[in-house]
């Protein structure tokens, strides 16, 4: 009788052949398994590329756990998605689209779609009205055929009333908050916040906040609060409101907007017995009332630490009877070589602030841009460039900033696939007091000596934040300038 072992053959020896094999068996095993999986994805690819512009209609949509929605407004959103869809490759992209807005505006914690068809309507274009019917037209060269789809929803309902607590580190501050959440409260996404922040310069905070969808593509936001924070040696106490219109397009296809109004009541005081006379100036009580517009545009794959993208926005701020103030950003990212082992990221951003009164009323620091920072433009310490008083920074009402980053994948195999990246940067920009100059004399200020720098360093993209470690060097800055060279640590969102 033949068998696979010789009995000649010591047990070690039968055993570890016994186990390759076996090995063996499980490589071939998963092999076959992925190659199946590439065949069906292949297929399914080439039945959506034959078929992308195959007439469809949603005549019917069967929803799962629809009671955590209003129905009125679960059809709006089905209305304006899934609903408008023609073609099979709108379709698809209409399904995306209704669950990413389920989600992202609070309706449902999960949302899953799946898509049958009851068959093809055919249409017969000879009738004036055109009624659908299963069954073949004679003389099918008029009939239209439409695939009637059917959608199917599984909706997971979120948790209404959620509490926490945390802390927050980033942008040159640190803090802790106790947060309380009411969400999808009346079943349309609306979302009701308590916030309470400590820390080292937010030194109290309280905020209410209400946030609701008013269609699937706008959303609309208002607060009441109360703030104290330190600006350098000022204490501000904030007292205000705040609302906004927003719009949520498909960012990558369109342009949003935000509207915004904001009525703060603002308290000024000295924090120090060293504070500046341009600061003590500025000490007492006034009242703000602001109206604001927004247009951005973003192409980036990630908000935070993007590979590829472009990123545009500039901001409108109307303070009644004080100011007009202009911001304009702008990005661009781009990578090289395989699995993006090369990145570089350029950007600009600019500012100008028009004082309707500039010999009778100084606009007020908090108001003003600042510049500098481990965020923006490094090797120089928060708040560190533009005109000072003392050690006071007074900030300024124009400004040009930009900065050139490389990035790449560690050189080492064990580790290139991590997060972190080695970083190369040079930083520059100019802050100034135009004082009611013309265009011109502005424009010339800030075209000129730029305060400059580079610097080596190690990034780390997280999906919550942004980690850098730079060594730093100034390279040219002003006497009014406040430097830091050497090793500066950095946290949070946004980077020049």
């Amino acid at each position: 009788m033949d068998s696979a072992f010789s009995n000649d053959e010591p047990l070690e020896s039968r055993m570890l052949d016994s186990t390759e094999n076996s090995s063996n068996y499980q490589d071939i095993e998963v092999q076959h398994q992925q190659l199946l999986q590439n065949q069906q994805l292949s297929y399914a690819s080439s039945l959506f590329s034959q078929n992308t512009h195959t007439p469809t209609k949603v005549s019917n949509v069967i929803v799962n756990n629809s009671e955590c929605v209003r129905s009125a407004v679960l059809q709006s959103y089905v209305d304006q998605t899934i609903g408008r869809a023609t073609t099979l490759e709108q379709l698809c992209e209409e399904s995306d689209i209704l669950n990413m807005k389920l989600i992202s505006n609070g309706l449902v914690e999960s949302c899953t779609q799946t898509v049958d068809s009851r068959g093809v309507l055919h249409y017969d274009l000879n009738e004036r009205n055109l009624r659908p019917s299963y069954a073949m037209f004679n003389g099918s060269g008029t009939a239209l055929s439409v695939v009637d789809v059917v959608s199917i929803l599984n909706l997971q309902p979120l948790k209404k009333f959620t509490a926490k607590t945390g802390t927050n580190v980033g942008n040159g501050e640190g803090d802790g908050y106790l947060q309380f959440q009411w969400r999808n409260a009346f079943g349309g996404g609306e979302k009701l916040t308590f916030d309470a922040t400590k820390g080292t310069k937010t030194h109290s905070s309280y905020l209410v906040d209400y946030a609701q969808p008013v269609s699937p593509f706008w959303s609309w936001d208002s607060a009441i609060y109360k703030n104290s924070r330190a600006l350098g040696n000022l204490e501000l106490l904030l007292r205000g409101m705040r609302a906004s219109l927003t719009s949520t397009f498909e960012k990558h296809k369109n342009v949003n907007h935000e509207f915004l109004y904001e009525y703060v009541w603002r308290n000024t005081s000295a924090s120090g017995s060293h504070t500046s006379d341009s600061l003590l100036m500025q000490c007492g009580n006034d009242i703000k009332t602001a109206l604001g517009y927004s247009l951005f545009w973003d192409s980036r794959d990630k908000p935070i630490f993007p590979s590829s993208g472009n990123f545009f926005k500039i901001s409108n701020e109307l303070a009644l009877n004080s100011f007009w103030k202009v911001g304009l950003e702008t990005s661009k990212v781009k990578s090289w070589r395989r699995n993006n082992f090369f990145t570089m990221s350029a950007s600009l951003k600019g500012g100008y602030i028009n004082n309707f009164h500039p010999k009778s009323k100084a606009i007020h620091t908090s108001d003003k841009f600042h510049c500098g920072g481990s965020n923006d433009v490094r090797s120089f310490n928060l708040m560190g460039l533009g005109p000072k008083d003392l050690f006071d920074s007074l900030g300024g009402d124009a400004f040009v900033s930009y900065g050139v980053s490389v990035f790449s994948r560690l050189p080492v195999k064990r580790w290139s696939e991590s997060n972190f990246r080695l970083h190369a940067f040079v930083n520059g920009g100019r802050l100034i007091n135009s004082n009611g100059c013309s265009a011109k004399s502005c424009v010339q200020a800030l075209s000129r000596e730029h305060s400059i720098s580079t610097g080596l360093g190690v990034v780390f993209g997280h999906p919550v934040a942004r980690f850098e470690l730079n060594f730093t060097v100034p390279l040219t800055a002003h006497a009014s300038d406040s430097v830091r060279k050497g090793f500066q640590y950095g946290i949070g969102l946004s980077f020049l």
